[in-house]
């Protein structure tokens, strides 16, 4: 039974009515009444808002908390022997339909309606983060023209959201994706007194029912709390880098293809465009923001850009509409941000959290030197106070997790927590098959993701329920437990084989971000030109060329070579050690596959098609991890080649080269059969291969290449000896543990002076303080610390001339052994690997 107090909400009728479903698929009836005398059942949920006397008094007997911030809710519970009373009191719609809606996921997982009263969690619950955004882009028409007008789809994927605490989604309209959508609003309405501007083949029915569409869409995600952004990134279109790499004849500005639009110009630009938002405004009025890009790849040239957006943000100011703006912070000059304060534009700045892929759940420690001093990712030089704007951290997941499975929730958490530098509260990430179709003619029939045999789902969205899981409730509550869904995973796999299908997922998932992180070559910083799930990355040169994406925590190939010759060591994380991490991830990712295999033959029928696609991906990340741990220790070798022509470093090299080429061999192998033939997630032309064959065949191409690398040395037995010793202990550093006290507000002008505890195998022989501003415009001021005594603590004084009002500080010590040897801390794999000190204002 489920006794209402006042009207509900449409959140939470929303959420009853997800009840209703989940009694209707158990065999049950929901009995619905209005006084709590009038409960039959067993299991009664009481439900209502906080504004509700009766329910707050309920709340308040029982001794718990109403919840006070937006989208927080209280759920308690009640037991009488066989009877359970469900108290569900939210802030707000939103708030009160996730305790419904958990009390929905209870009774779907559950073998009884007492066991789902029993299972779901009590407490009163806020937000962590306040803004929990998933984006698409539209980057091929009829994939998106699809999705557009099929009512159903939106359910599915908005259920999903919703279940998984995601509260914003933002569509985004042009992107590197041969001029569809440069700039949007054609493809919804004309603007009047610009009758020149048009979408070359659309008509006002079609323009009419796509503008239905999209309102039909804003009520499906708003019934389920979801916000809904536009994000209008193309405002002209000039080609170049807005085509993304596609070279044909549909692809030059001004062509007659039916998805370009004609007659914006340099001369009507503005004009249209305040005249358009207007439109969009009027014609969408329950959107609740758009995001903007701001820069060249937009279509404006850099000179236009400050006079664009001060044209823009004066008739923005006029309408003075009560929506948020997102204002993307690549190539963002101060000026437009001085104008966006000016103007008094509700707005923040969206940046790019780790390139346009997914790195560790951490800022950067140092950005790589190439974009060190511009704005292209990383929060640069945008954390200044005083303060006036907000920041949204944006994670371009979309070009690194494109399709396979997904879902860590101790990357989420960090994640979560390393949104708040800046006093930040928002987040975005890409949906689960964001770049599907990029690259492909507009009127391509899209493809499907998996042979016919294993699409246990409606739509390819519906396979990366546990992607959105983690995203969503672990940014809502950060103190949930790794294990939080394993009631679904049992419910999925079955008791024996859930449980390892999650831990299996959980370590696999660690996979592709340590990629990006330390294999990576700079050169495949875009979504459009990097793909870790499936490139190779080039051929070994090209791979060796790589020197990470956080330079202070992870060494380069090169360096890495030239400091083992060298007899040499390090406290950055050596491309060897990272071999061992991935040679022992991909370990532990067979042996839940293994545990898998073994118990698979217990498991509901219904789940034997999505099993094995869950077990294809953790046998091509386990894959992946064999390949990168080979290769790096190949690209190694071959700068020792390079440097020595010693033919055992070649012969060295080529080995490696092989086994990398066997893992690689192994992912083929696991997708077969599974994977379509082909698919489409990027220009085949500057790169994206269509399937992991491709790459075997160049990996195996390049081998007797290799075997031609110069060798005419040989290095003496010792030397070679020595190398291969120093490798070993490079790959197993000492180990170190130094615990860093809670910082306090630095004071500017005054001594800031950091104290830590260091243990570890061995006493340290340097303990050193590497600081600068939080700004990654900086490089570290380097300082030793002193020992106090045979304690262990180390101190070291931050000079007060360095704190200054304008910035916080940021720190992270570095501890070597007596062969140079060691780590920096905190240690990033388990915190933020750096100490951020407030200062006080």
């Amino acid at each position: 039974t489920v006794v209402r107090f006042g009207t509900l909400p449409e959140q939470a009728e929303y959420a009853v009515a997800r009840i209703d479903a989940e009694l209707k698929a158990n065999g049950h009836t929901l009995h619905e009444v209005r006084k709590p005398d009038e409960a039959v059942s067993n299991v009664v949920v009481y439900c209502g808002t906080a504004t509700d006397q009766t329910l707050q008094d309920m709340i308040q007997r029982s001794g718990a908390v109403l919840p006070e911030e937006a989208e927080g809710y209280t759920l308690i519970r009640k037991t009488d022997g066989d009877r359970r009373r469900l108290i569900v009191c939210g802030k707000d719609g939103p708030g009160l339909m996730y305790g419904l809606l958990d009390v929905a996921c209870a009774i779907r997982t559950s073998a009884s309606l007492q066991a789902a009263a029993d299972r779901v969690r009590t407490g009163t619950f806020t937000p962590f983060l306040t803004d929990r955004a998933v984006s698409t882009y539209t980057m091929q028409r009829r994939l998106f023209e699809q999705r557009l007008h099929d009512p159903a789809y939106w359910d599915t994927l908005f259920d999903m959201l919703a279940e998984s605490r995601i509260n914003s989604y933002v569509i985004i309209f042009g992107y590197e994706n041969g001029g569809f959508m440069a700039p949007v609003y054609p493809f919804f309405f004309d603007v009047e007194g610009f009758p020149e501007v048009r979408l070359n083949d659309i008509t006002p029915q079609k323009q009419r029912a796509n503008a239905d569409a999209l309102r039909r869409l804003i009520r499906q995600a708003h019934r389920r709390g979801i916000r809904v952004t536009l994000g209008i990134w193309d405002h002209i279109y000039r080609g170049g880098v807005q085509a993304g790499g596609i070279t044909d004849s549909t692809a030059q500005p001004g062509a007659a293809a039916g998805h370009l639009v004609t007659g914006v110009t340099r001369e009507n630009l503005a004009a249209y465009t305040k005249a358009a938002l207007e439109k969009l405004l009027a014609e969408f009025p329950q959107i609740d923001g758009i995001q903007f890009r701001m820069h060249w790849e937009s279509g404006l040239t850099r000179q236009e850009t400050p006079g664009f957006w001060r044209d823009v943000f004066a008739k923005l100011h006029a309408l003075k509409p009560k929506i948020r703006f997102d204002l993307r912070a690549k190539g963002l000059p101060d000026e437009v941000i001085d104008e966006a304060v000016r103007q008094e534009l509700p707005f923040r700045i969206a940046t790019k959290y780790w390139m346009e892929q997914m790195g560790m759940p951490f800022h950067p420690t140092h950005v790589n030197v190439q974009n060190q001093h511009d704005r292209r990712h990383g929060y640069a030089d945008l954390l200044r106070y005083p303060k006036r704007y907000e920041m949204h951290w944006r994670l371009w997941n979309g070009g690194t997790t494109r399709m396979l499975s997904w879902g860590d929730p101790g990357y989420v958490r960090r994640f979560a927590e390393s949104c708040l530098l800046y006093d930040g509260r928002s987040f975005e990430v890409n949906e689960m098959l964001a770049t599907k179709m990029l690259g492909e003619p507009h009127e391509a029939e899209p493809f499907s993701l998996l042979q016919p045999e294993y699409r246990f789902y409606r739509y390819e969205c519906e396979r990366y329920w546990y992607f959105y899981r983690v995203w969503g409730r672990l940014s809502y509550d950060p103190t949930l437990p790794d294990d939080f869904a394993r009631d679904e995973f049992v419910w999925r796999f079955g008791k024996a084989v859930g449980p390892h299908v999650m831990a299996g997922l959980h370590r696999a998932s660690q996979v592709l971000p340590r990629i990006v992180a330390a294999a990576y070559n700079y050169r495949f910083f875009p979504t459009t030109r990097g793909w870790a799930e499936m490139m190779r990355f080039g051929d070994l040169p090209t791979y060796a060329a790589g020197t990470g994406t956080d330079i202070e925590q992870f060494e380069g190939y090169q360096a890495a070579a030239e400091r083992l010759l060298a007899g040499e060591s390090t406290t950055l994380r050596s491309p060897l050690q990272t071999s061992r991490w991935f040679e022992e991830t991909a370990d532990a990712i067979d042996e839940e596959v293994m545990a898998i295999r073994t118990r698979e033959t217990s498991i509901p029928e219904r789940a034997r098609q999505e099993l094995e696609t869950v077990v294809c991906d953790l046998r091509v990340l386990a894959g992946l991890a064999r390949y990168h741990a080979a290769r790096m220790r190949a690209a190694v070798w071959y700068h020792i080649a390079k440097e020595t022509k010693a033919s055992q470093a070649k012969s060295q090299c080529v080995a490696e080269a092989e086994r990398a080429c066997r893992a690689w061999r192994s992912i083929v192998e696991a997708a077969e059969g599974i994977y379509a033939d082909e698919v489409a997630f990027g220009v085949q032309r500057v790169g994206f291969p269509r399937n992991w064959r491709e790459e075997l065949a160049a990996l195996e191409a390049e081998l007797p290449a290799l075997g031609e690398l110069p060798a005419p040395q040989t290095m003496p037995v010792e030397t070679f000896v020595r190398l291969r010793e120093r490798m070993e202990r490079d790959a197993t550093p000492p180990r170190f543990h130094v615990a860093c006290a809670e910082p306090k507000p630095a004071t500017p002008g005054k001594d800031y002076i950091v104290s830590v505890r260091v243990s570890g195998d061995a006493p340290p022989a340097a303990v050193r303080l590497h600081y600068r501003h939080v700004t990654q415009f900086e490089d570290y001021e380097v300082i030793p610390m002193t020992a106090e005594g045979a304690s262990g603590t180390y101190r070291a004084t931050i000079p007060g001339a360095f704190i200054v009002p304008e910035w916080d500080t940021m720190y992270f010590v570095e501890v070597a052994a007596e062969d140079g040897a060691g780590g920096r801390f905190p240690d990033l794999e388990t915190a933020l690997p750096y100490v951020i000190v407030p200062t006080a204002r």
